[in-house]
């Protein structure tokens, strides 16, 4: 009765908090009817099934020491290329021949996992980029999987090749350079540059100005490293002042990290989310962008974007 207690009471407050951040406003949230993460439990469910493809992201050594039943291995390497700086999205062409050879149709399923929290995301946004969202990612990744039971095979599934055909890429999940200097010129209050670095960077490297810090880890339980509540997420936003209304735009480093916030956020209905794909790599290499410094600190050279 006690542990039954606890809960409620740890639901009340959530929803007391809810409550108090969202009672007196008009904030409006997509509905999600198709949930872009699935649990482990739920993976089960799909493996083996017909018209989906289940994606490994792991290392090549990863995928070869154990992976789910009938995944095929894609790497971080395969969807990016390093031009005009590293792990921006790749062609359309190569997009194209990669998914095909992986047996991925515009009818596929794709559910991808992980390792490190990024790079199943990262899989999802690039889908989203050419056109086919009909993706998911396994909450908690590989951990998650194991804690699950689901045993892992060092068996390469054979692959029926197929065609994949991209569509245009979006411009609803993509941000240029060019946008995010407007925006630091001349400030839209309308418009979140949202950096998912860590504090730790920032106060090495500096950010871009007029953008609010939050780092991409505070997304995820710390307990298990699956990603947080929709609620916890709403509440989180809310405090940062960040809401369904606005349009985010969303980077890191490197692109990367901003990925599983991408998911998050549009797990929990948001819809004006966009990925600053350059990211800070492409900001600071070039030296007529303003980099904002934390007091007392001195800007760093400028990097070499080649």
């Amino acid at each position: 009765m006690r542990k039954v207690s606890r809960k409620i009471t740890i639901f009340l407050a959530m929803v007391m908090l809810v409550s108090t951040f969202t009672g007196c406003n008009t904030h409006q949230y997509a509905e999600t009817e198709e949930s872009l993460i699935v649990s482990a439990e739920e993976l089960k469910g799909y493996i083996g099934k017909e018209n989906v493809v289940i994606v490994d992201m792991q290392s090549a050594d990863g995928y070869a020491a154990g992976h789910v039943e009938g995944a095929v291995n894609i790497q971080n390497g395969d969807i990016t290329i390093s031009v005009p700086v590293s792990t921006m999205l790749t062609s359309a062409k190569k997009m194209e021949s990669l998914m095909g050879s992986k047996g991925i149709s515009n009818d596929t399923l794709v559910i991808a996992y992980d390792t490190n929290k990024m790079s199943a995301s990262r899989l999802l946004w690039s889908l989203f980029m050419y056109g086919h969202e009909n993706v998911k990612v396994v909450d908690g990744g590989l951990d998650a999987i194991k804690a699950a039971g689901i045993t892992l095979t060092t068996d390469v599934p054979t692959v029926t090749e197929t065609t994949f055909t991209a569509k245009e890429p979006s411009q609803n999940w993509l941000a240029t350079k060019k946008e995010v200097l407007a925006q630091v010129n001349n400030p839209n209050a309308n418009v979140i540059l949202l950096d998912v670095r860590s504090d730790a960077e920032y106060y090495e490297e500096g950010k871009i100005p007029t953008s609010i810090m939050r780092e991409y880890i505070n997304n995820f339980y710390s307990v298990d490293g699956t990603f947080k509540s929709v609620q916890t997420t709403k509440i989180d936003y809310l405090e940062l002042g960040i809401y369904p209304e606005n349009e985010i735009i969303i980077f890191c480093k490197s692109s990367m990290r901003a990925c599983p916030v991408f998911v998050q956020l549009y797990e929990a209905g948001y819809r004006n989310i966009r990925i600053y794909d350059g990211a800070f790599l492409e900001w600071s290499s070039d030296s007529t962008n303003p980099i904002e410094m934390p007091e007392g600190t001195k800007a760093p050279e400028k990097n070499d974007a080649s």
